[in-house]
């Protein structure tokens, strides 16, 4: 980095309701080394809590006593769930981390481990990866999607990630794309995450064999069927899979035009286990964004894919330590 003639580097965790990632990630975005547990979220935010404690420990000791000291720049933490900026507080868990809500994340580490500590929303820290080392690089603005289970989003503008007034800018997995629609686990309904979200896509598909859909999912059993299986049958041009996978990108569609028509980002960064859809899922957003957004310039604007892949969360946590440093802001 500008300034220094040797390598720095971040502590990083991506705390997720199954597993605990950590790693550390040098000034270049890249993993020099990872450890992954199971979380146990089962057994209460206490244990967890000296699990996240217990794998910063372990990634200090097994650094070189001159790293260790003189070029670790700070820990990076990514957590799904709403965090008080000013304070470092995850103020509400998700609901497979219970007992997490209402924990002082960066009060806790710098008074354990002496480290500035930053902490924020997981996927607003894979936007700020993507943003500084991915498929965003070099852009000052860009909108990011994770599709997983659910549908997460964060948004950088001007080089920084927007959290807004409350702290929960950039939920676009919660963007209504269809007024009195499908439940969500958010309380509303006709968010785009039930109809986009990788569950999503594979609660369609099911939904369709059920009502006697033929085709190569006609022949697993309904409920086993997941957003892998849509994926690969669709690629061998079954028909039923097509519809599914073009059901998603529609309402993708309007969820990212209407981000895009607020934010004109540089770029569109998707990612997640649903992303592996690629440019099945992609070329058809893209034909849709034409159809919904006015501005000529949409043209102009690509919809890609993420390039950092599973190391996404952890990345994007070392991303938050190197923010800290000042290196880039967050709002």
């Amino acid at each position: 980095m500008a300034g220094t003639n040797h390598t720095e580097y971040a502590l990083a965790l991506d705390l997720g309701g199954t597993f605990i990632k950590s790693a550390v990630v040098s000034d270049m975005g890249t993993v020099e080394k990872n450890w992954k547990v199971p979380t146990e979220a089962d057994q209460g935010g206490d244990h967890v809590r000296n699990r996240l404690v217990g794998l910063c420990r372990t990634m200090l000791e097994d650094l070189p006593p001159m790293i260790r000291n003189e070029q670790v720049v700070g820990l990076g933490i990514g957590s799904p769930g709403v965090f008080d900026y000013d304070t470092g507080q995850l103020v509400a868990g998700a609901v497979n981390l219970p007992g997490m809500s209402g924990t002082p994340l960066r009060a806790m580490f710098e008074e354990s481990l002496g480290l500035p500590t930053r902490v924020d929303n997981d996927a607003n820290a894979f936007a700020l990866a993507e943003a500084k080392w991915g498929a965003g690089k070099g852009a000052q603005s860009l909108i990011a999607y994770t599709i997983g289970t659910g549908v997460g989003g964060g948004v950088v503008l001007n080089g920084q990630v927007l959290h807004g007034a409350w702290g929960f800018a950039g939920e676009l997995g919660h963007v209504t794309v269809e007024p009195e629609g499908e439940p969500c686990p958010c309380g509303n309904r006709g968010c785009v995450e039930p109809y986009s979200s990788a569950n999503g896509i594979a609660n369609y598909a099911r939904k369709l064999v059920m009502e006697g859909g033929e085709g190569l999912l006609a022949g697993l059993p309904p409920e086993s069927i997941t957003c892998k299986d849509v994926g690969d049958a669709a690629r061998q041009g079954d028909a039923l899979a097509i519809s599914a996978v073009e059901r998603a990108a529609y309402y993708l569609g309007i969820a990212i035009a209407a981000a895009v028509i607020v934010l004109n980002p540089e770029v569109v960064v998707i990612g997640g286990g649903g992303s592996l859809l690629g440019e099945m899922l992609f070329e058809p957003i893209r034909r849709h964004l034409l159809e919904r957004v006015y501005h000529q310039p949409v043209r102009q604007v690509p919809v890609v894919g993420a390039k950092l892949g599973t190391d996404s969360g952890v990345i994007g946590a070392g991303a938050l330590a190197f923010a800290g440093k000042g290196e880039v802001a967050l709002l």
